[in-house]
């Protein structure tokens, strides 16, 4: 049985899978409580299914960028469920798992997350996934100066893309993007095995660091300066 989990946005989503297809798929609103949320959405899955974490045999994550908090629960979760069972875990691209919706309609597609203080993670996709730019964390003006007219725009930042008339919005709020990793999979088509040493160096996909990180780099800035003598001549 495969485990799928996207904890890296505010609205997260877990699927399970066996060798028939999906059997369970849920979204859930976890906000800020990912720890609180995660896993007794995990136990409800199992339990509702007929089944014990033991018997989870794959886990497939949506490995960021995203929520700083949501990526670090979620990714700890997964390697706490690959380790215990000796499963593989596949990490995928939470602006590829966007994508996911407008693939094969015929036009590129723009996804775009909201990276908060005023920026968004985005990157831009041909209509079979392949990546025409690469994940880049900017402010939302400054990708209109990408090759975007006529694309898709899609995920949570779509709002904060100016000129949109460019683009064709698309409403995704309803997706559950766990389900959409076992396309991710299948798409990538890698097999996956056991390897302590990968789930050990596997870390989040931030793209930037966090915005408690960035203030307090500008704070430690601001302070060094102030002790910095001043030429009055």
């Amino acid at each position: 049985m495969t485990l799928a989990l996207d904890a890296s946005q505010p609205s997260g989503s877990l699927a399970l899978g066996s060798a028939t297809g999906i059997i369970y798929a849920a979204s859930f609103d976890i906000g800020i409580t990912h720890s609180e949320t995660l896993m007794p959405q995990i136990d409800h899955a199992l339990r509702f299914c007929g089944y014990q974490p033991r018997d989870i045999t794959r886990i497939l994550l949506a490995n960021g960028p995203g929520s700083f908090t949501g990526l670090r629960i979620g990714l700890a979760t997964a390697k706490g469920i690959a380790y215990a069972n000796l499963c593989p875990l596949e990490a995928y691209s939470s602006l590829q798992l966007a994508a996911l919706p407008r693939k094969a309609c015929g036009k590129k597609i723009l996804t775009v997350i909201d990276a908060r203080m005023k920026e968004v993670y985005a990157a831009l996709w041909d209509e079979d996934l392949q990546m025409l730019r690469e994940p880049s964390v900017c402010l939302p003006e400054e990708i209109m100066a990408w090759d975007v007219d006529g694309a898709w725009l899609v995920g949570n930042g779509s709002h904060l893309i100016p000129d949109s008339e460019r683009l064709i919005p698309v409403d995704t709020s309803a997706y559950l993007s766990a389900a959409g990793l076992f396309a991710l999979s299948a798409l990538h088509a890698t097999p996956a095995e056991y390897d302590f040493d990968y789930l050990a160096a596997l870390q989040p996909f931030y793209l930037r660091d966090a915005s408690a990180q960035i203030k307090s780099a500008e704070k430690h800035r601001l302070a060094i300066a102030k002790t910095i003598p001043t030429d009055t001549r």
